[in-house]
């Protein structure tokens, strides 16, 4: 399990985690900013981390869903209509993140956000959550 939080704030000595959720790896995996996985190996690289982990279909879904997920939102979003988000992507996503836990084992911290680290070859293989910029914003973000 991972512990996800909006925002931290600092409180007199102490610092405050706000609106916290447990939630499990494919979720982590899902929304991450970037990721990068070395089937070679058997390591997966997320933001900040480093885990080792099983090869499986779930890694071909995962990267799947990481492409298709925010242009279908960004689209849904220009409408203004969440129904026209695609059904089928809707039930693949909620079918990758009911799945089983993703064992992640030997986790550690790293100080360079691989997104940043990537070069070369693997920077190829890196999947980065990128969130278009709707048209919408643009017109109201420009000068007029």
């Amino acid at each position: 399990e991972w512990m996800v939080y909006s925002d931290s704030m600092r409180m007199g000595r102490f610092n405050c985690i706000m609106d916290s959720s447990l939630v499990f790896s494919p979720f982590v995996l899902l929304f991450a900013k970037a990721l990068l996985i070395d089937e070679r190996r058997g390591q997966i690289r997320f933001d900040r981390w480093l885990a080792h982990t099983h090869p499986g279909d779930w890694q071909r879904e995962l990267l799947e869903l990481r492409q298709q997920v925010p242009q279908n939102f960004k689209e849904a979003l220009e409408v203004r209509n969440l129904s026209a988000f695609p059904k089928a992507l809707t039930n693949r996503i909620a079918n990758f993140l009911c799945m089983a836990p993703v064992k992640l084992s030997d986790i550690q911290a790293v100080r360079v956000p691989i997104e940043e680290e990537a070069t070369g070859a693997p920077r190829r293989q890196l999947s980065v959550f990128e969130w278009p910029v709707s048209s919408a914003l643009e017109d109201e973000e420009s000068p007029q």
